[in-house]
């Protein structure tokens, strides 16, 4: 006969095993019970989300890799289809959607370009409503591309949509500008 509690799911099995684990170390916390509520909320959350973009990378085709969580960040992954990078998907805790974003390097060699080029580059990103902003570092500058899904509109069609218009951006921006550095 089967131990009851061992190697089983759903409302009793694992389930229970878990379920009972959590609330000892509940239990022995002093956080209040509001704030095991916020934590097992964000929990339920982050598995609920993670579920999601899981499900729907493997439908559109794209392999997802580099997950990462903190404090702030509820999930990250890299996005590829093949071998060709596609960008990330993230999405902060207190964020209401998904950020489908890429990152385009400019060697400060080629600042000058990136600046008689700016204003093309803002109507790509806006016709495509996709944001961009820029940061300097020592020895490039930073152009982070990024479109933004609401949770509840978050599904196959538009996480495709999204990453397209992403990627639309990304290489004509790069032909405008990084495009001269090779």
């Amino acid at each position: 006969m089967a131990n009851p509690g061992k190697g089983t799911t759903g409302n009793g099995g694992n389930g229970q095993v878990l379920r009972e684990q959590i609330f000892a170390v509940l239990s022995k916390s002093k956080t209040p019970e509001e704030g095991w509520l916020k934590i097992l909320s964000q929990c339920t959350a982050q598995v609920r989300n993670k579920t999601i973009v899981e499900r729907i990378a493997q439908e559109c085709d794209l392999t997802l890799s580099g997950f990462r969580s903190d404090a702030t960040l509820e999930l990250y992954f890299d996005i590829a289809r093949g071998r060709q990078d596609l960008g990330y998907i993230a999405k902060g805790r207190d964020d209401p959607g998904f950020r489908i974003g890429d990152l385009i390097q400019v060697h400060q060699s080629k600042a000058f370009t990136l600046i008689a080029n700016a204003f093309q580059a803002m109507k790509i990103c806006a016709t495509n409503g996709i944001g961009i902003s820029v940061r300097e570092t020592t020895d490039s500058i930073e152009l982070c591309l990024d479109g933004v899904i609401y949770s509840e509109g978050f599904n196959r069609d538009t996480f495709i949509k999204t990453l397209d218009s992403l990627n639309e951006c990304v290489h004509k921006i790069q032909a405008l500008i990084v495009g001269a550095q090779a």
